[in-house]
């Protein structure tokens, strides 16, 4: 003889899903204001998940336990999310002012160097230097720096940048080629006066009227003796 269906109690359904939503009510209420409606509605699935097994006749203070729990790490999670959106908008405050400092510390840089003021060479210069700085800082900042910290960034940037740009004042050495070359130039002419009575003599004039030329110097340098 088959088995009669079993018939649910329809009213200890309505009456768990009373107790349920008053659990997850009062879940969602221990929550910051702040909180969106995506994070009370994923405490209370997670309310209802973690209840499943238990019903009215289960212990309070167990229930209320496991309610806290699920609170306390949805709250836990809200201050992560909270704490992150802070240092990114912190972060781009901060990536404004390094631009700023940038078109400054550039302004304060030689003109043959950046380019005049408001000229086309300072304006794409701009561009390309903060282009390098921008992919650095984007790597390097939290959003917890100070904006001093950030300034002295930027200008110990351009400090190396200028460093490896500005070298137009510094002598160049000569290569190893130019040496031998010059070395070799000065032994032919050399041994061309040697060999050239006339050039030798002009050579040894020269000579002693530059030495004639300094003692005058000399000489007129020195104080007048005592009278």
């Amino acid at each position: 003889m088959p088995r009669a269906p079993r018939v649910r109690d329809r009213n200890a359904d309505v009456a768990r899903r009373t107790w349920l939503s008053q659990f997850k009510e009062d879940a969602v209420r221990q929550l910051p204001p702040t909180a969106s409606p995506a994070v009370r509605a994923r405490l209370r699935s997670d309310v209802e998940r973690a209840l499943r097994h238990h019903g009215p006749d289960d212990p309070v203070l167990e229930l209320q336990d496991i309610v806290a729990a699920l609170v306390s790490e949805a709250c836990r999670q809200l201050n992560e999310i909270e704490h992150e959106t802070r240092r990114s908008e912190r972060k781009r405050e901060l990536m404004t002012l390094a631009r700023e400092t940038l078109a400054a510390a550039l302004d304060e840089c030689p003109s043959h160097l950046v380019g005049a003021a408001g000229s086309s060479k300072r304006t794409h210069l701009l561009r390309a230097v903060w282009a390098d700085l921008r992919l650095i800082l984007d790597k390097t900042l939290s959003g917890t720096e100070s904006e001093d910290g950030v300034e002295q960034r930027v200008e110990e940037h351009v400090a190396q940048w200028r460093n490896d740009h500005d070298r137009w004042w510094r002598p160049r050495l000569p290569s190893p080629v130019q040496v031998v070359k010059g070395i070799k130039t000065a032994t032919v002419i050399v041994d061309t006066v040697n060999k050239t009575p006339e050039l030798r003599q002009v050579a040894d004039t020269i000579t002693q009227a530059v030495r004639a030329l300094v003692r005058r110097r000399c000489q007129s340098k020195e104080p007048p003796p005592p009278s």
